[in-house]
């Protein structure tokens, strides 16, 4: 049987890239087992948020992210009919952050390059086309019954990280508790060649109607865009794909025929809410998707892997200096479960709700808290301050504005769970009222 002294990552997506590329930097020994042949295909979640942005610095890869991405200097928010209702400026976060924008790469990217990064660290292989079927664990070691095109095999580790997805055999085979909801709804992701650009899109838009609510992304600079919408959840996946061209004409700007543009990709799915009742177990890891998932609203999920995949690097190198350091990984575990219940499963759900609000008066809200941020500075700052919360900790950047909320933090994230149904901005109303009162004492 082989052992692996060091870590052994499942799963070669961004996050156990991430993990393997960080732990790589300082020395330990790592191996990536991944059950598909090749980096996945699919793009998933695209937004890199001022937080990540911060992270993929100290990762040593921002510079090579940049030279890929499509730099997105706004949020902008939408009528059905393309007609502008605000536009959110990352520049209103200059004073708080090195990096006041958002990048915009697909996932497949992101992995292809830190792949390519890898390979230049003689400590770090990946190997492809390994399912694994089975895990044991002991005090010392965690063993993998493995599946290959040349056989069956195990092998040891004194640590796994679990982060081979969704459906993560790692996860099944640890007995750990997967729960949380399942949309009624069903999303269709769409990769097409459009010219948004042309038609006074941002590079990120959300798309506020109760009928063809969607949002609308650039993925690279190849002028491939993603648009996510809703579809009737009892047509099957070729009877989507007939709609098509109806669909498009209303949700792409200049009501396009099928001859004005190019369909790349497109994937109908469920959406579903979840999370594990605990990260760690013994010697084994859960992160990413594994771990948790959420609705795309919001764009918390890639930015939310990228830090959770640096928290957790940076936890394992402290346990693989000193084995008995294991409280940094329980430190990990809670941090990163908390940061996803109270923030980003919360804030995913309320945008989720309120990118669709039927109801004419919060709908009427809604509308007028987008106008009133994007033309307060001061309250645009507020909100896109939120987005540090993606790091489970309050970030040194945040200003006087930020420390105030401290003594309220806890008082906040019961708020936001118990308010799941209720637009973000809804939140930040609230938040402000909060905030109002505590200076009036």
């Amino acid at each position: 049987m082989e052992t692996v002294e060091g870590v052994v990552v499942v799963g070669g997506g961004s996050v156990g890239l991430l993990t393997a590329f960080k732990l790589g930097k300082a020395g330990i020994r790592v191996l990536v087992l991944e059950a598909g042949s090749g980096v996945a295909p699919a793009q998933h979640a695209v937004a890199f948020t001022p937080p990540a942005l911060a992270a993929l610095d100290r990762f040593g890869l921002l510079d090579d992210v940049r030279k890929r991405a499509v730099l997105c200097p706004d949020l902008a928010y939408r009528h059905a009919d393309g007609r502008e209702i605000a536009r959110l400026q990352w520049d209103a976060l200059a004073r708080d952050t090195h990096y006041p924008y958002l990048l915009l790469l697909g996932q497949r990217n992101l992995s292809a390059l830190i792949r390519e990064r890898l390979r230049g660290m003689p400590n770090v292989e990946i190997r492809w086309n390994q399912r694994v079927e089975d895990i044991e664990q002991n005090a010392d070691y965690v063993t993998l019954h493995t599946a290959s095109p040349g056989g069956k095999t195990r092998l040891r580790s004194p640590w796994v990280v679990g982060a081979d997805g969704a459906r993560s055999t790692v996860r099944e085979k640890l007995g750990v508790k997967f729960s949380g909801r399942q949309w009624p709804e069903r999303m269709v992701a769409l990769d097409v060649f459009y010219d948004f650009a042309l038609h006074g899109f941002s590079r990120a838009n959300f798309i506020h109607d109760p009928a063809d609510w969607a949002y609308v992304v650039q993925l690279d600079k190849s002028g491939l865009w993603r648009v996510c919408f809703e579809e009737d959840p009892s047509l099957t996946d070729e009877q989507v794909r007939q709609r098509l061209p109806e669909r498009l004409k209303r949700l792409l700007p200049g009501a396009p025929t099928p001859d004005q543009y190019r369909v790349d990709d497109i994937e109908a799915y469920r959406v579903q809410q979840r999370c594990v009742s605990e990260f760690r177990r013994g010697r084994v890891v859960l992160a990413g998707d594994a771990a948790h998932t959420s609705n795309p609203m919001g764009g918390l999920g890639l930015s939310g892997a990228v830090l959770e995949a640096e928290q957790l690097a940076d936890a394992l190198i402290a346990v693989v200096d000193d084995d008995t350091a294991v409280s940094a990984l329980d430190q990990f575990a809670a941090r990163r479960r908390n940061t996803f219940l109270e923030f980003t499963s919360a804030n995913a759900s309320a945008y989720f709700t309120a990118m669709k609000e039927s109801g004419p008066i919060q709908r009427s809200r809604d509308l007028a808290m987008l106008e009133k941020a994007g033309n307060d500075r001061s309250l645009m700052r507020r909100i896109l301050l939120d987005f540090d919360k993606l790091n489970g900790q309050r970030s040194r950047s945040i200003t006087a504005w930020g420390r105030r909320v401290t003594g309220s933090s806890k008082w906040l994230a019961q708020r936001t769970v118990r308010a799941t149904s209720r637009s973000a901005l809804a939140l930040v109303s609230v938040v402000r009222q909060r905030l109002a009162g505590a200076r009036a004492v």
